[in-house]
Formats: C-alpha cells, structure tokens, sequence
C-alpha cells in the first residue's frame, strides 16, 4: 500500500490542548512546546478542556490522569468519540497505571518525570503519523 503525505504542516499550524491540574506542569510544558513551535492551549481541569477541544479541535491532546476535576480518562473517551483520528497522550505518574494497555484513543503515554526530548518527540512523532494516510 502507498502512502503520502495528506497535508503538510509547519508545527507553528500545530495547536496543542495540554490538561493538568498541576499549573506548573500544565505551564511548564506548554513553554516547552511553544518553543518548539507549536500554539498551546492550556486547561486545568476536565471540563475546561473539554470545553476548549469543542471551540479550538486541536491537531493533539496531553492529559494528566488523575485531574483534580474530572479524569484523563473521561477526556479520551470524549475526544476519541468527537474526533477519533485526534492523537492523545497520556500523562501519569504511577508505574503500574499503563504498563500493559492504553486505553481505546490513546496514542501513547508519557510516565513524569519526563524529559522535554520525550516530550517533543512524542508530539512530533503523533503528529507526522496523523498526516501519513493511504493512497
């Protein structure tokens, strides 16, 4: 089967929803991808975010696990129904959490501490997969 590239993207075009209840977290990763090109959108709890995917369909989800209003889970189940081709990541901090299977919609997961190389490259990685469609 051929593939090609569906549409080319700069990472500038790139809107990224990032979801944590941890503001520093939240902040911290969003500097990290704006500096990498990308636009950030930021919401610290699961109806924020919710709220924001519907009005702002960002090319990309990161959401922590466990939110202090809402959980990460409840948001993959949300944007993989509206928006199934929608890459997302899981945030956690637990080791046992995501061993062994992703949920349904989730594209992979980043387990804290992680670097801001992991960070990026998951994000350009998830991006570039979604632009690759069959001929």
């Amino acid at each position: 089967m051929a593939y090609r590239l569906h549409s080319v993207h700069t990472e500038m075009n790139e809107s990224i929803l990032i979801v944590d209840d941890e503001i520093y977290l939240a902040n911290g990763c969003a500097q990290i991808l704006k500096r990498a090109g990308f636009t950030c959108l930021i919401a610290h709890d699961g109806p924020t975010a919710l709220s924001l995917f519907d009005s702002q369909r960002p090319a990309l989800v990161i959401s922590d696990v466990n939110l202090g209003e809402g959980s990460g889970f409840e948001i993959v189940e949300y944007v993989h129904e509206k928006s199934p081709i929608t890459p997302i990541i899981l945030m956690t901090g637990s080791r046992n959490l995501l061993e062994h299977d992703l949920p349904v919609g989730v594209a992979s997961y980043l387990r804290k501490p992680f670097s801001t190389s992991d960070l990026i490259s998951s994000v350009k990685s998830l991006l570039r997969a979604k632009d690759v469609k069959p001929i």
